[in-house]
């Protein structure tokens, strides 16, 4: 029975100055800030999730112990798939994306790794799979003040020496010649056999994209990611036809229905989504089916905390995929979240065996972090 749910506003403030596209262009670069959900069952056992949270982690916060703290109190926490129904369909008038789809996930999550503490098992095995390893791209090529040609080629040296064989790059904020340049610059020192892909960050119109998309495919890019508003499906569902780049996207949409439409409307070439946005392990996991259906591989997102990594490192485990996203930017909710090093190999993460999630909380994290 559930007993108890807290959740913690975790701000991290040693983020540099580095930027995407959407934040030049007028809409402030999202703090590190996630919110927690920790979820007490009357036997004693402790869940944890995260929920998307940038810049908004009071909403998130509020949508949590007002709403759905009261819905799952007394509730059979084992009964993920009912409590993950009742919340969606309590929030109707309210809901369906944005904060309260990020409530919901941080929720969800933490319902799995209470599972998994219960059985004894980690997740990805209580979801079906088997894989222990899954091949991470490393997303960085950030615009920053500070960070002229040589040290963007450095930076990207320095993952492919690390053993990464996919690397992803932001564009968007500056003009395409000068992206190109700053791409044709990456190539030339991480060589032929590294993937490259580009984010654009939602940025650009149709025509841009398309423009864009043309530059792209003669310095055989990998993926182009999210080129135009989420809201534009058709448009981007033109883009796909038109471009031989694949389109990927868009983490910006919320639950199996939006990716239905994504996917129905052929919006992209490869799907990628997010655990602590799209509703959690359970959302995430009928995403990816959906996508095994109608035929497009999946990615997963990611770009906050460490508990999302692993619970989108679990998602990518039993569904049995290539790719996940990672980040290598400092990042102390990532990297001092956990008792332990998340452990890469070779390029690749390892799928943790422990129960649950299969890492523990530090003692100090919510003390330490906690949003000002």
């Amino acid at each position: 029975m559930i007993k108890d749910i807290r959740s913690y506003k975790l701000c991290y403030e040693g983020i540099s100055d580095e930027r995407d596209a959407l934040a030049i262009k007028g809409l402030a670069e999202h703090p590190m800030e996630i919110v927690v959900t920790e979820i007490e069952t009357s036997d004693g056992y402790l869940g944890y999730g995260e929920s998307l949270a940038y810049g908004c982690s009071d909403a998130v916060q509020a949508t949590l112990e007002k709403i759905l703290k009261p819905l799952l109190l007394g509730e059979d926490e084992e009964l993920i798939g009912h409590l993950w129904e009742k919340m969606y369909k309590a929030t109707l008038r309210f809901g369906r994306r944005g904060i309260v789809i990020a409530g919901i996930s941080g929720v969800d999550i933490a319902l799995w790794d209470l599972m998994g503490k219960k059985t004894k098992k980690p997740i990805y095995k209580l979801l079906g799979g088997s894989k222990k390893r899954v091949k991470a791209y490393i997303t960085g090529g950030y615009y920053s003040d500070k960070k002229d040609i040589d040290k963007l080629r450095e930076e990207e040296a320095y993952y492919v020496k690390n053993g990464f064989k996919g690397i992803k790059v932001k564009i968007g904020a500056k003009s395409m010649e000068e992206d190109l340049e700053r791409l044709k610059a990456i190539r030339e020192v991480v060589g032929e056999d590294v993937r490259i892909a580009v984010d654009a960050n939602n940025v650009y119109s149709y025509e841009e994209a398309l423009e864009m998309g043309r530059k792209l495919e003669a310095l055989n890019i990998w993926f182009f990611e999210e080129p135009i508003q989420t809201d534009y499906l058709d448009l981007s569902a033109k883009l796909a036809l038109e471009l031989r780049i694949p389109i990927a996207g868009y983490e910006t949409a919320f639950t199996r229905w939006e990716f239905y439409e994504i996917m129905r409307k052929g919006a992209v070439d490869i799907v990628q989504t997010d655990a602590m946005w799209t509703g959690g392990i359970s959302e995430m996991m009928k995403i990816g089916n959906l996508a095994k259906v109608m035929g497009y591989p999946l990615i997963p997102h990611y770009s906050a905390g460490g508990i999302s990594l692993i619970a989108n490192l679990h998602v990518a485990s039993a569904l049995g995929l290539e790719w996940i996203e990672m980040h290598l930017r400092k990042n102390d909710l990532r990297d001092k979240i956990f008792n332990k090093k998340i452990p890469i190999e070779d390029g690749h993460l390892v799928v943790p065996d422990s129960p649950g999630l299969g890492f523990t909380i530090r003692d100090e994290v919510f003390e330490k972090y906690t949003c000002k």
